[in-house]
């Protein structure tokens, strides 16, 4: 949040962080209170975004269960799916963001202790709107790719 070693003004900053997250806005009560009235067609909206974009994701990954592997999640909308190639997700990453596509490679949400074992993987989200067009992102660059892939692959 903030590094100094001025402690005086670091108790000031405090205090006054305390005051402002402890007492609401009344435009955020406000705000809440709408969001309430409003819970259950909002979270119809969501829960039907995130079935429509697994079952993308799930018709993605059966395509090319070659170079992707996964558990599908039961619940929530992010899930870790495993690259099968010579490359680390790291590696992926860069060459995904080379074409216009974001991905977060596993050090990215790992310990340390966990990263060597984890360099394969990658986060997925599927919980936006947005999820398939990124998706058809991904198919075209994994189509663009993949017999490059599947040499490597075999010379592993």
């Amino acid at each position: 949040w903030i590094a100094t070693q001025d402690t005086e003004l670091l108790d000031r900053l405090s205090d006054h962080q305390y005051f402002g997250t402890a007492c609401p806005s009344r435009a955020s009560e406000l705000l809440a209170i709408m969001c309430l009235k409003e819970s259950d067609r909002i979270l119809e909206r969501n829960l039907n975004i995130i079935r429509h974009n697994k079952a993308l994701l799930e018709r993605f990954m059966a395509d090319y269960e070659e170079f992707f592997h996964w558990v599908p999640p039961t619940a929530g909308a992010i899930c870790a799916i495993r690259f099968k190639g010579t490359m680390t997700s790291s590696e992926l990453g860069d060459a995904l963001a080379t074409a216009g596509i974001g991905m977060k490679p596993a050090y990215c949400f790992s310990d340390k202790e966990s990263i060597e074992k984890e360099l394969d993987y990658f986060r997925v989200g599927f919980g936006e709107a947005k999820m398939p067009k990124t998706l058809d992102a991904f198919r075209q660059f994994v189509e663009d790719h993949k017999e490059e892939w599947r040499k490597n692959m075999e010379l592993k």
